[in-house]
């Protein structure tokens, strides 16, 4: 059996001495990432060294990239913002921490044209704001919006004080870590820290007179957007951060006054960490349940950079549970060839051994490739849909899935999928899931005990993101 760890506790133990919340949270990023391995942190002199080093270095980095990438002046941004209410504010990609918001922002667009908003353009200035925007709005759908990067050559210089005082507050916040922090980490965090400061100033400026009421975030919770935000709501400015994936606890927090998250088990443990204001989701009316073609589909997602297991054993959990449904395929009599398989977007990023692993396990259990012209919302079709951990719950949810989640390494106990009961982590499990989801007389209340114990949220859109506010 896989262990089920509190991973949330040993985070907030780790930090529990830091007293700013901005290095609180990117300290605690650090911890889960590093695997919550102890580790022995640098003495006093080494540490006061290291991060007056790393602070320079962010501070000439954040000089460089304004100047050779550029970002708007306050003065030409003064007139954008005091033309408009709500600010959308979403790094230049297209990613899944941008594409629900810029959906959202779409839609809006479409059934009222003759509104616009003011998109501020987030994260580290690699190019152009036009080819940042271009990056974010790859289809051109948000064509007539006006486009902000909130960076200027000005508000940099006049950033440098307050990040100097930042530089060495951070000398305080860092020695009462106890744990090592790589200088690679910390010359990323100053630089957030630094780039969050030009914000700050940037914003002092740009806002004058500006009728700015709401601001919706796609991704913060770092040390740039989170002064940002600070900043914002000093001018009586909501910050609402629109969450794009599954919470998985210190990662996801941040200091908006409104965290609206996918589901209602994910407001959950949002509102157990000392983090937003106030943490809730767009309520959504189960659909029908879905009745089943005959196939099955097998998800994937341990394989993927940033997971854990991945680190740990590379595509070895995902290919545990792939064994452990080809071993339930084939005593519940289903054919491999009416099964398909659909890997994590990041298949193609990874390892390329890992990835020829995972695939020979594949080929073995007899599993078909998902096609590339099937949509992803054909989930609601299959009569079983087996997952590791992912958003695939929710997403299968709302398709009228009842979908199994199979856990074949460690994880995190206070998750959304530990209440899920179709939760499975042997074959014993699985089998008697599978029992419930493909028998006609129990598939209604299987969906229904996991729709409940689950709360999906509906697919954010910027009336219901504005309007979770008042709730």
């Amino acid at each position: 059996m896989q262990r089920i760890e509190d991973t949330t506790s040993l985070i907030s133990e780790a930090v529990s001495d830091i007293d700013d919340p901005i290095w609180q949270f990117e300290l605690a990023a650090l911890t889960e990432a590093s695997g919550l391995a102890p580790s022995k942190p640098a003495n006093f002199a080494i540490n006061a060294i290291a991060q007056i080093i790393a602070f320079k270095i962010a501070i000439a980095m954040l000089g460089l990239l304004i100047l050779r990438y550029g970002g708007t002046a306050t003065r030409r941004a003064r007139a954008t913002l005091a033309s408009t209410s709500t600010v959308l504010a979403l790094n230049g990609e297209d990613t899944t921490r941008t594409r629900p918001l810029r959906r959202a922002l779409v839609a809006y667009h479409r059934e009222n044209p003759d509104e616009r908003s003011a998109i501020l353009l987030m994260g580290r200035p690699l190019s152009s704001v036009s080819e940042a925007f271009a990056a974010l709005d790859p289809n051109a759908e948000l064509s007539d919006h006006s486009v902000i990067r909130p960076l200027y050559l000005g508000s940099y210089l006049r950033a440098v004080p307050l990040i100097i005082r930042q530089m060495f507050a951070s000398i305080e916040q860092t020695t009462r870590y106890r744990r090592h922090i790589p200088f690679k980490i910390r010359i990323a965090i100053a630089y957030r820290m630094a780039q969050g400061a030009a914000y700050v100033r940037w914003w002092e400026r740009a806002s004058d007179g500006a009728a700015i009421s709401t601001a919706l975030f796609g991704h913060t919770g770092n040390a740039d957007t989170s002064q940002l935000e600070q900043r914002m709501q000093l001018q009586g400015v909501t910050t609402v951060h629109a969450v794009h994936g599954t919470n998985i606890g210190w990662p996801f927090t941040g200091l908006s006054d409104v965290a609206i998250f996918p589901s209602g088990a994910d407001a959950k443990l949002g509102r157990s960490l000392p983090a937003y204001g106030k943490c809730t989701h767009v309520p959504l009316e189960p659909p029908v349940v879905s009745q089943g073609n005959g196939t099955w589909a097998v998800l994937t997602s341990y394989t993927h950079l940033q997971h854990a297991a991945y680190r740990t054993s590379g595509a070895g959990a995902d290919i545990a549970m792939v064994q452990l449904v080809a071993e339930a395929a084939l005593q519940k009599g289903q054919k491999p060839a009416d099964m398909l398989w659909r890997p994590h977007p990041q298949i193609n990023l990874v390892d390329p051994n890992e990835k020829a692993r995972l695939e020979s396990a594949i080929a073995e259990a007899g599993f078909a490739r998902w096609p590339d012209d099937l949509p992803y919302e054909a989930l609601g079709n299959f009569s079983a849909v087996v997952t590791t951990p992912s958003t695939v719950l929710t997403d299968a949810l709302r398709l009228g899935q009842p979908a199994i989640v199979a856990q074949t390494a460690p994880m995190q106990s206070d998750l959304l999928y530990s209440r899920h009961p179709l939760l499975v982590q042997n074959s014993e499990e699985l089998q008697h899931a599978l029992g419930r989801v493909l028998d006609p007389a129990k598939r209604s209340a299987a969906f229904k005990d996991a729709w409940q114990a689950i709360q999906p949220g509906a697919a954010y859109t910027i009336e219901g993101l504005i309007a979770a506010l008042d709730d």
